[in-house]
């Protein structure tokens, strides 16, 4: 009872700490409904002691079941680490066959550039060309007969330590069916713009009209490239009473309107020969005989039978030649043609050649735009 008496005095003390409420019950009516409510709710608690079991029973099996998905949890994590992990094994190897792939890419890149590159390089090599367009002063010459002595083999070798007694190093002359008129017999000193020459006991080049012309057009295509214009002998040879020389001083003519052919002999390498036996007042004149066979001579056309010559001068220096054959195109055979030309339009005077040939490009020649015309024959390296 006492218990009960202190529960209603704690009652009535919060009872007293309530706000004001808008209600017409008693203070008597609210106690007495308290109460009730009180006893309904003990009653209700002895019915839940006896039930305690369920809870504690739910409890349990909420925390089996919390652990097993705790330990789902962390196994998931596991597998997802692993997984990540694995994942990013997978992406390094991939950001390594990435850059693989982009190495082989530039590699690949490179290889084509390369390969272009080298492509443009070949063009110099995919054909023989008999013509070169460098300095000058790194070039040397020389000239030969051919095996008749109808024809000259100008040469050209790219080396200015170049020494005329060393020409059989760099030229086989009788497997190329070549005769030298004696010049390696003959030492040369250049001076400047004059050249002083010595005949050596073993220049043994006979006298004769056809031995002099022989001679004489040789000496022009060795120094006519070099701007001399001038040799002063330092000895005597009877082969000078040939010509008027005067004191051994003897003049170098000038290589003029001069026709190029090939020359081929036993089917070794193919020169441009100089057809010297006859003067071509045009070059219009000098291009149509070079269509002209000579085979008792091993001479062959330079341009195409079949071809159809045109030319006009457009300037002092230039020239327009049209060309039109069934043979012309991407071929050595063009190739040998444009050289000769060119070779042949120097000897008219004239500095560069427009073609018309209806190809803009072939080898290393660019048709679209004139070309240099240039005394640097046969070139040797």
């Amino acid at each position: 009872m006492k218990n009960h008496k202190s529960n209603d005095e704690h009652l009535k003390e919060l009872l007293r700490k309530l706000p004001k409420i808008e209600d017409k019950r008693t203070k008597d009516d609210i106690f007495q409904q308290i109460q009730a409510q009180m006893k309904q709710d003990k009653g209700t608690s002895r019915k839940k002691r006896s039930f305690i079991w369920v809870p504690m029973l739910a409890t349990a099996c909420a925390a089996l079941l919390i652990f097993v998905i705790i330990q789902g949890q962390d196994f998931s994590r596991s597998y997802d680490q692993s997984t990540s992990e694995m994942a990013d094994d997978s992406d390094v190897d991939t950001f390594d066959n990435a850059d693989g792939e982009t190495s082989a890419t530039e590699e690949s890149r490179e290889a084509e550039i390369f390969d272009k590159a080298e492509i443009q390089d070949n063009i110099n090599e995919e054909y023989r060309y008999l013509l070169d367009m460098g300095d000058e002063e790194d070039a040397s010459y020389m000239a030969f007969l051919t095996e008749q002595g109808q024809h000259i083999i100008p040469i050209t070798i790219l080396n200015s330590n170049f020494s005329y007694h060393q020409i059989n190093e760099y030229i086989d002359l009788a497997e190329n069916g070549l005769y030298d008129i004696g010049i390696r017999d003959i030492q040369f000193e250049r001076n400047n713009q004059k050249i002083i020459a010595t005949f050596t006991d073993s220049f043994e080049l006979q006298p004769s009209g056809n031995n002099y012309s022989s001679f004489e057009k040789v000496l022009a295509f060795m120094f006519g490239p070099l701007g001399i214009e001038e040799i002063q002998f330092e000895n005597y040879h009877a082969i000078l009473d040939e010509g008027a020389i005067s004191n051994n001083l003897y003049p170098i003519s000038p290589v003029e309107q001069v026709p190029f052919k090939i020359y081929q002999y036993n089917n070794g390498s193919e020169w441009f020969a100089a057809k010297t036996d006859g003067t071509f007042k045009t070059l219009t004149r000098a291009l149509e005989d070079m269509k002209i066979a000579e085979p008792e001579f091993n001479i062959q056309p330079s341009i195409p039978e079949d071809t159809v010559i045109e030319t006009e001068d457009q300037t002092a220096g230039q020239v327009f030649v049209s060309l039109s054959s069934a043979q012309i195109g991407d071929n050595q055979i063009t190739i040998q043609m444009i050289e000769a030309i060119l070779a042949t339009a120097s000897t008219y005077g004239y500095q560069e050649v427009m073609f018309s040939i209806g190809i803009d490009q072939i080898g290393k020649y660019d048709l679209s735009e004139p070309i240099q015309t240039t005394d640097q024959i046969n070139i040797i390296q």
